[in-house]
């Protein structure tokens, strides 16, 4: 009983702060669900770091943390913990590799900083170290091609923290390459101040054609259109509608709309549908 209520639980935490993710790994075989929504979860729980610590060390501790259940998970004495355990059983029987999860956590050191990344490449190297080795590890849980997975991830993680602007400068957050911001004179305490005043096409615009790149080189793998890589398929095509929804207001985060709350599970299934002709 208690399996399984570890098992509810991290279904409930990617329902309520993954869901684009969470509705993908619906449509994988039903033997995988448990392991991919352990990793989903885990993800998040890793994530959440900043917003939810008072100051950067208290992070650190949080991040050490997770390195310590990874390294207790590979000696076979996991911590009895909700997420913990199902991310045991991931490893154990699902073809996790749980460095590309110790990589998120080291990637996440950044989040405890008020610095910039330099440049695009950096916030590149850091979308790949995040969204990058989560979907890749999703790959690999999935029996599919993790290469794939790692560039779809990548773009995702970049447009992902382009639509997130207002919100992550809102709270201290620097997510614009420093690089791309001095070339328009703009920095993160300005759009901090000024907000939706500012325009962000300039900085934001090369990140998005940066992610494209990467989901086009996603779509010439080999692995992309496997029966077994089917929900992340079909979040590379959920990135390709985010990066559409940032080029129809001139790349400028403040301007978007707010995404429609119902929909999404019947373009999902649409897109499996089709996917399933061969289309």
């Amino acid at each position: 009983m208690e399996e399984n209520s570890f098992r509810d639980a991290c279904a409930e935490i990617a329902r309520r702060h993954d869901r684009e993710r969470y509705l993908a790994c619906l449509y994988a075989p039903a033997s995988r669900r448990d392991a991919l929504l352990a990793v989903l979860a885990a993800n998040h729980e890793i994530a959440k770091t900043a917003e939810v610590v008072s100051e950067p060390a208290i992070g650190a501790i949080r991040l050490q943390w997770w390195r310590e259940a990874f390294d207790g998970i590979e000696a076979r004495t996991p911590r009895a913990h909700e997420v913990v355990l199902p991310l045991a059983d991931a490893a154990a029987g699902r073809g996790l590799r749980l460095d590309r999860l110790r990589r998120i956590v080291d990637a996440r050191e950044a989040d405890l900083a008020d610095e910039p990344p330099a440049d695009l490449d950096e916030l590149d190297r850091y979308a790949a170290a995040t969204a990058g080795e989560l979907h890749a590890a999703l790959a690999e849980v999935l029996g599919g091609d993790p290469a794939s997975g790692m560039s779809a991830g990548t773009a995702w993680g970049l447009l992902g923290l382009m639509r997130a602007v207002p919100v992550l400068v809102a709270a201290g957050r620097a997510p614009l390459p420093a690089a791309l911001l001095e070339k328009t004179g703009i920095s993160h305490q300005k759009i901090r101040d000024m907000g939706a005043s500012v325009h962000l096409s300039a900085a934001v615009r090369p990140v998005v054609e940066r992610a494209r790149g990467h989901l086009a080189a996603a779509r010439d793998s080999a692995g992309f259109r496997d029966p077994a890589f089917r929900p992340l398929r079909l979040l590379a095509d959920r990135a390709a509608d985010h990066a559409a929804r940032l080029e129809r207001v001139g790349c400028e985060p403040f301007a978007l709309p707010p995404e429609p709350a119902a929909g999404l599970a019947w373009r999902y299934a649409a897109r499996v549908l089709r996917y399933r002709l061969g289309l």
